[in-house]
C-alpha cells in the first residue's frame, strides 16, 4: 500500500546517505559493507578538512556575517516597533477626525433631532462605536492584511510545487470561504442589531439616571425596572445570535482544514503511485520531496484562512459602528434662511398681500 511504498522510500534514501546500499542485505560480508562505506568515509574527511580550512580563511567573514545578523535583528525589532507607532497615530488621527465631523455636524442639525434621540445613544456613537471602530482599525486590518500576504506567497509556492495538488487545495478553500459567506452573513445582522440595542440600552439609562428624582416622587421604579429589562432582553438576544454564529465558524474551519489535509495527502500519494507527470512551474518530478513540503504548507495555508475568520468578528463589529457613525454625520442640518421680518398683510382672493395698515 502507499505506506510502504513511502517507507521503502525513506529507507533506501537513508541508506545511501550512509554510505550503504539498498542493494546490501543481512547476509552481505563484512567486507562488501567495508567496500561501500569507504567512499563515504573520504567523503567526510575531506569535507571536514576543508571546512576547517575555509573557516581559518574566512574567520573575519564570519564574525561581519554575525554582526550582519545582530544588525538586522535589531532593525527588524526597531522596524517592528515603528511599524506599532505609526499604526497608532494613523488609528487614533482618524477616530480624532471622526470625533470631530460628529460634534461639527450635531451643532447643525435641528432641535427635532434632540428631542426625539436619547442622549445616551447620541453619546454611544462616541464612545462604543468609535471604540469597535479603532478595534477594526488597529488590530483587524493589519492582522488580515498579513494573512492575505502569507496565503498569496503559499499558494505562489504550492503552483511552484505542483498545479495539481494546489488545485486541490484551492477548491477547499473555495469550500471555506463559502461557509465563512453563509455563516459571517448570519453573524453580520445581529452585530448591527446589537450595536443599535447597545445604543437604545445606553440611552435609556442616562435617561432614567438624569430623571432619578422624578422616578422617585412618582413611584415609578417597578416600571423603569420593567422597560429596563425588554430593552436589555433584546441586546442580549442580538448579542446571543451574533456571537453564536460568529464562535461556530472557527472549530468549522479547522476541522475542515484537518479534512483538507488528509484529502491533499491522499492525492499526493495517488499522484505518486501512479507516475502521475507532474503539472509545475519547478519541472519538478512528484516525489516525497515534493508532498511532504506540501502538506506542511497546506497546514500553514488552512490555518491562516483561519485567522482570517477570526478576524470577522472585529470587522462586522466594526463595520456596524461606522455604519451609526457615518450615519449621524451624514444627516441633513438645519437650513439657515436668514433673518425673518413681520409686515402686516391681508388676505385677497386666496393670496396674501403686504398692506400699511394692521
Amino acid at each position: 500500500d502507499i505506506i510502504d511504498v513511502l517507507f521503502e522510500e525513506q529507507t533506501e534514501d537513508i541508506l545511501k546517505m550512509g554510505g550503504a546500499s539498498a542493494e546490501e542485505s543481512i547476509d552481505s560480508t563484512v567486507f562488501e559493507s567495508v567496500k561501500f562505506r569507504i567512499p563515504w568515509l573520504m567523503v567526510n574527511l575531506v569535507t571536514a578538512f576543508m571546512a576547517s580550512f575555509t573557516l581559518s580563511l574566512f574567520e573575519d567573514t564570519i564574525s561581519q556575517v554575525v554582526a550582519l545578523s545582530a544588525t538586522m535583528t535589531i532593525i527588524a525589532n526597531m522596524g517592528g516597533n515603528a511599524g506599532n507607532q505609526t499604526m497608532a497615530i494613523i488609528t487614533q488621527g482618524t477616530l480624532k477626525k471622526l470625533r470631530e465631523k460628529m460634534f461639527n455636524r450635531m451643532q447643525n442639525l435641528p432641535v427635532q433631532f434632540f428631542d426625539t434621540t436619547n442622549h445616551g445613544d447620541i453619546m454611544s456613537h462616541y464612545t462604543n462605536d468609535i471604540d469597535t471602530l479603532r478595534q477594526m482599525v488597529s488590530q483587524s486590518f493589519p492582522q488580515l492584511l498579513v494573512s492575505i500576504l502569507t496565503v498569496t506567497t503559499l499558494f505562489s509556492i504550492m503552483l511552484y510545487f505542483c498545479v495539481w495538488m494546489a488545485i486541490v487545495v484551492l477548491v477547499g478553500v473555495i469550500l471555506m470561504l463559502i461557509v465563512t459567506s453563509k455563516v459571517g452573513g448570519g453573524s453580520a445582522k445581529y452585530f448591527v442589531k446589537q450595536q443599535i440595542e447597545i445604543g437604545k440600552e445606553e440611552g435609556y439609562i442616562e435617561e432614567i439616571m438624569n430623571g432619578q428624582k422624578v422616578v422617585k416622587v412618582f413611584c415609578h421604579e417597578e416600571e423603569c425596572m420593567a422597560d429596563f429589562d425588554k430593552i436589555n432582553e433584546a441586546l442580549f438576544l442580538a448579542s446571543e445570535k451574533a456571537n453564536k454564529y460568529a464562535n461556530i465558524l472557527g472549530p468549522v474551519l479547522n476541522n475542515m482544514g484537518n479534512v483538507l489535509y488528509v484529502i491533499v495527502a491522499i492525492a499526493g500519494g495517488f499522484l505518486y503511485l501512479n507516475n502521475v507527470t507532474n503539472l509545475s512551474l519547478s519541472g519538478m518530478a512528484i516525489s516525497i520531496s515534493v508532498v511532504v513540503p506540501f502538506l506542511n504548507m497546506t497546514k500553514q495555508f488552512a490555518g491562516n484562512i483561519g485567522q482570517v475568520s477570526h478576524q470577522i468578528n472585529s470587522v462586522v463589529m466594526g463595520i456596524a459602528g461606522a455604519e451609526r457613525i457615518f450615519d449621524l454625520i451624514d444627516r441633513e442640518p438645519e437650513v439657515d434662511d436668514g433673518y425673518v421680518t413681520l409686515v402686516n398683510a391681508r388676505e385677497e382672493n386666496g393670496q396674501l398681500i403686504e398692506c400699511e395698515e394692521r
